[in-house]
Parts: structure tokens; C-alpha cells; sequence
């Protein structure tokens, strides 16, 4: 019997370690007694690093007190349940990183008294697509609604662009001037934020030919000269030479340079130094957009990305123009990424694929 017993008892230990989830066996004082494979991945552990452990050391600080109560009721009324039924649940790994889990907890009896069981899976993957789901459910809505308000508004924002330019270049009172120049200003911003969304909502397959990056960017520049030279803001540009070009559509990449320009003359109201740099990395073009602006903390650092998100002043700021461009990027099957300290400044470092087979001129240092 003894020995049924032991190779019954080694049975369950090869199942529980071969287990996809995490498994954690704890006595009733929450002391790690057991932990499989699975469980070891999942929290960045060595085995002999967590046995006799408190459970806790895989809990964020901020649930633990939480935790004691629902261990407490637990070994008064031990039955099997679920975690989190009203809450999110996160485990804590060893580099102090935290993920989504759902846990399953299991009492059962041991020679050594009453222990606990607990099944540990990680959905953060499946929080991140249930996000991306909710996202495209959003834009889904949105272009819905933009396509309604280019409609709606476009054609009575033209009537009135048309007739204030009209009324303004035929007064001479300074005064009328004044406010019909406001008017024109704020139809543009208007027109500007409505074409914004509908880039957003509804971005068109993008007409990719081979492209010199270089001049895309100087003639984007191009736009900013004049805001730059009252601006005391000195550019910078260090362009690899010779570089092949990008197959890409040199529209939606000159909306990218312009959303980047104006995110880094909007952080330096100061003056300060905007650089540039094209070069080549391999089979893709890197190009480098750097201010000397205010920066950014992490919580922003975050979301710059993400529909909506704006730093701006009310009606000031749609939220959308960095995710256009991070939706131009990928749609051309790159990347895009960003480096920011506060009171230092802000770098976007944007990889594109290089046509190889193209035949565009190169850029050359300036």
C-alpha cells in the first residue's frame, strides 16, 4: 500500500509539472510548498528561490492586504472558487514587473494538514487583444461618424471660408480685417481637425513608389521656415549618403514629417535645437527626429500613441495626429518608437523597409 501510495503521489507530481498553468501548492500559513514549471516561467523564479516563500512575494504590494482577508475567509470556509469574479487580479514577477492573471483555488488535504492549490493563468495576451478589439470597435464607429461630419460641416465650413477670404480682401477697414482674419483661421482649424479624422477613420491603401526620405523630409521642412526663423530654432540635418530610397507614398509620409515637426516646435516655445538624421540600418532607413523640448514623463511616454490622447488645451488638440502616424508607419510595414526625459527633450526614430531595387537619387549632408 505504502508503496501504491508514493508511486500515486508521483503520478500527480509529473502532472502538475507537466501543467500549461501555473501551479502553487501552500500550506494553510500561504507558504509556498510546490511550484511547477509553468509557475516558475510565468513569475521569473528558481524553484528553490520560492519554496517556503510567503505567496505574497508574488502579489503587488497594493493587493496584499486584500489577499490576507480573502485567505483568511478561505480557510474558514475552504471550497473550490475563482479569483477576481469583481476585480482584476495581477501577479508580481521577480524584475518587480506585474501581469494579468486568473486564478483558480483549489483546497485539498495533506499529511502535513490542510494546503491550498492554486491554477495561475496569464491572460495578459488576451487583455491586450480584448483591448484591440475594443479599439477597432471605436474606429469602426468613427469613421462612421467622420464620414457623416465631413458631410455635414465641410460643405457650410467652405461657404463660409469662401466668403470671409472674399470680405477680406476687399475691406479696408483694419478692424473687419482683424476678425475676418479670426474667422479664416478658425474655418482652417476646423477643416484641419475634420480632415485629421477622416485620415484617421478612413486612411486609404497607401500608393507606394520608390522614395528619396531625404528630400521628403526637406520639403517638409520646407513648410516650416518661416515659423522656425522667428522661432529661434536651429535645425540640424545629418543625412547618410548615399542611401537607397523607401517604397513608400511620399504623401502620407510627408504627414508623418509634419505631425513630428510641429510636436517638436510645439514643445520648444523657447527656441531650441531640432535635428535630423537619415541613415541607413541595415535593410531599413532610420530616420531621427530630436528636439531639445520640454519632454515627457512616462505616464505620457505611454499613451502618445493611443487615439485621443492629447496633452493639449482643450480644442486645441484632436489626439490623433501620432496615431496617424503610427498608422502610416506600420501600414508601410515599419516602425516607430520614442525617447523622452523631462526638461532634456524628445526623439521619434521612425524604421522603414528600403527599396533595394529602386533607382531614386540620394540625400546629401547639410
Amino acid at each position: 500500500m505504502s508503496q501504491e501510495l508514493h508511486d500515486s503521489e508521483e503520478q500527480f507530481r509529473l502532472i502538475v509539472e507537466a501543467a500549461p498553468n501555473g501551479m502553487l501548492l501552500t500550506d494553510a500559513n500561504g507558504k509556498i510548498v510546490m511550484a511547477n514549471a509553468s509557475a516558475l516561467r510565468q513569475f521569473g523564479y528558481e524553484r528553490d528561490e520560492l519554496l517556503g516563500q510567503s505567496v505574497e512575494v508574488l502579489i503587488p504590494g497594493s493587493a496584499r492586504s486584500d489577499h490576507r482577508q480573502h485567505h483568511a475567509g478561505f480557510m474558514q470556509a475552504p471550497e473550490a472558487r475563482s479569483m477576481g469574479a469583481r476585480r482584476e487580479l495581477f501577479g508580481l514577477r521577480k524584475d518587480g514587473s506585474e501581469f494579468a492573471v486568473e486564478i483558480g483555488l483549489t483546497p485539498i488535504q495533506t499529511a502535513k494538514g490542510r494546503g491550498v492549490v492554486a491554477s495561475i493563468v496569464d491572460i495578459s495576451e488576451r487583455k491586450h487583444l480584448e483591448a484591440q478589439l475594443r479599439q477597432a470597435e471605436r474606429l469602426a464607429e468613427l469613421g462612421t461618424l467622420a464620414s457623416g461630419m465631413a458631410h455635414e460641416i465641410g460643405t457650410p465650413m467652405n461657404v463660409i471660408l469662401g466668403r470671409a477670404e472674399y470680405l477680406l480682401h476687399r475691406t479696408a477697414d483694419e478692424g473687419m480685417k482683424k476678425g475676418l482674419t479670426t474667422i479664416v483661421t478658425q474655418v482652417e482649424r476646423i477643416t484641419k481637425v475634420m480632415n485629421q479624422l477622416l485620415a484617421f477613420a478612413r486612411r486609404r491603401t497607401p500608393e507606394r513608389r520608390a522614395a528619396d526620405l531625404g528630400a521628403i523630409v526637406e520639403d517638409s521642412l520646407e513648410m516650416f521656415q518661416e515659423r522656425i526663423a522667428h522661432s529661434r530654432i536651429e535645425v540640424d540635418k545629418m543625412f547618410a549618403s548615399p542611401l537607397p530610397p523607401v517604397r513608400a507614398d511620399r504623401d502620407q509620409l510627408m504627414q508623418v514629417l509634419i505631425n513630428l515637426v510641429m510636436n517638436s516646435l510645439h514643445a520648444m516655445p523657447e527656441g531650441g535645437r531640432l535635428s535630423l538624421s537619415l541613415a541607413r540600418e541595415g535593410n531599413y532607413a532610420r530616420l531621427d527626429v530630436a528636439d531639445t523640448g520640454h519632454g515627457m514623463p512616462e505616464e505620457i511616454r505611454s499613451k502618445v500613441f493611443d487615439p485621443f490622447f492629447t496633452t493639449k488645451e482643450f480644442g486645441k488638440g484632436t489626439g490623433l495626429g501620432l496615431t496617424v502616424v503610427k498608422g502610416i508607419i506600420e501600414e508601410h510595414g515599419g516602425t516607430i518608437t520614442l525617447e523622452s526625459v523631462v526638461e532634456k527633450g524628445t526623439t521619434f526614430t521612425i524604421r522603414l523597409p528600403l527599396d533595394l531595387t529602386g533607382t531614386v537619387g540620394t540625400s546629401s549632408s547639410s
